[in-house]
């Protein structure tokens, strides 16, 4: 099938319009996300003073989770049936273990920043 000339002429125009648009992306998106970067890490300072409420947040986070994690199963059906038997937590303690460790080490890091040793 032949396409019409109305789709060619499309097309090219199309074509045309996004090779135009490539100076724009080399020129101004750089700047523009410069700025958005700007504004992030204002935003973030701004944040700053609310970290210690963030940090008791996520300790309380961590402790449901450790609650939900290593908290008694109750069994609703009589033993030696098929759903007397516990689904294995393994998979969710060593994951919840490996989240605590990591959000130890990040919420300890500006406190060790001063004795890294730098160069």
């Amino acid at each position: 099938m032949k396409p019409s000339n109305v789709a060619v002429t499309a097309g090219g125009s199309l074509l045309s319009a996004l090779l135009s648009f490539l100076p724009l992306t080399c020129r101004i998106f750089p700047v523009a996300f410069s700025f958005l970067g700007a504004g992030g890490l204002a935003l973030a300072m701004d944040m700053m003073q609310y970290w210690p409420h963030f940090i008791a947040l996520t300790v309380v986070f961590l402790a449901a989770g450790f609650y939900f994690a290593y908290r008694p199963e109750k069994l609703e059906c009589a033993p030696g049936t098929v759903c007397a038997t516990p689904k294995s937590r393994r998979p969710q303690r060593v994951s919840l273990w490996v989240v605590a460790i990591l959000t130890l080490a990040l919420i300890a890091f500006p406190y060790l920043i001063p004795y890294l040793p730098i160069g």
